[in-house]
């Protein structure tokens, strides 16, 4: 079995060379400002199944912190909670809802900033006539897997996945938004602040995992679940390229 924390340091790596938010061509079109403002505001529409989905991802993995090893049914009656874990979890909660220092704003409703100033209907976003079927299959897997994953798993594929490479993408795209797209620091908020807000959340990912990594069963689940956690974005941003930028897949009038 690999050390946990060396095992972390190259899956680390591994999200970094093949993230989606920083390699994806749509990205990059849009770190360039390639991208028309029609199809940024696909992206807008489409990247709203994140956001709405973080604070079940979030409070899926505070309800599955008590259940680490064992049968379900002992874990449920028998097993107190890892405090510390629960804690950790807990944290990054109320982080997303605006309730810390760390996160004074509520990270759902501050998307809706960017929505306003491009202009997009709220009534569009989330809309299932005009979700592609990419964001439709992202967001069923997003929360399922949340509610029904184990908690190394979940972690794995969610947070530990996403907060490394929002650090370094979320911040290309705050500032691409501005430069090319004159939107307002107000617009962007949502990039901004998970660029710097998921420095700690990664912290508290990286730090659960290391903890409970103990087998090399359990870095077998951590390895593929990391694939499952890549490939989440990949296929949004897929589903992006095909409806707004290849117009490969319209939306139907």
């Amino acid at each position: 079995m690999t050390d946990p924390r060396a095992l972390l340091d190259e899956l680390r790596q591994q999200v970094i060379d093949e993230h989606a938010n920083i390699h994806h061509p749509l990205m990059k079109g849009l770190f360039a400002g390639e991208l028309t403002r029609e199809q940024v505001s696909g992206f807008v529409r489409e990247f709203w199944v994140l956001p709405h989905t973080h604070l079940i991802n979030n409070a899926g993995k505070l309800a599955h912190g008590q259940l680490l090893r064992g049968p379900f049914l002992q874990q449920l009656y028998g097993s107190p909670y890892d405090m510390e874990i629960r804690e950790l979890l807990g944290e990054s909660v109320d982080d997303e809802m605006g309730k810390t220092e760390v996160s004074p704003v509520d990270h759902y409703s501050c998307y809706f900033d960017l929505v306003d100033e491009l202009g997009i209907p709220r009534d569009e976003v989330g809309n299932p006539d005009i979700l592609s079927p990419e964001a439709m299959m992202v967001m069923y897997v997003w929360t399922t897997t949340a509610l029904h994953l184990s908690l190394l798993e979940i972690l794995s594929s969610h947070n530990f996945v996403n907060d490394v490479a929002n650090v370094l993408g979320y911040p290309k795209v705050a500032e691409a938004l501005k430069t090319h797209y004159d939107l307002s620091d107000k617009a962007v908020r949502w990039f901004s602040l998970h660029g710097e807000v998921d420095v700690e959340h990664g912290r508290r990912s990286r730090e659960v995992l290391a903890r409970i990594i103990k087998s090399e069963d359990d870095e077998f689940v951590v390895r593929r679940a990391v694939r499952l956690g890549l490939g989440v974005k990949w296929t949004l941003f897929d589903g992006v390229m095909n409806r707004y930028v290849n117009g490969s897949n319209p939306i139907r009038k």
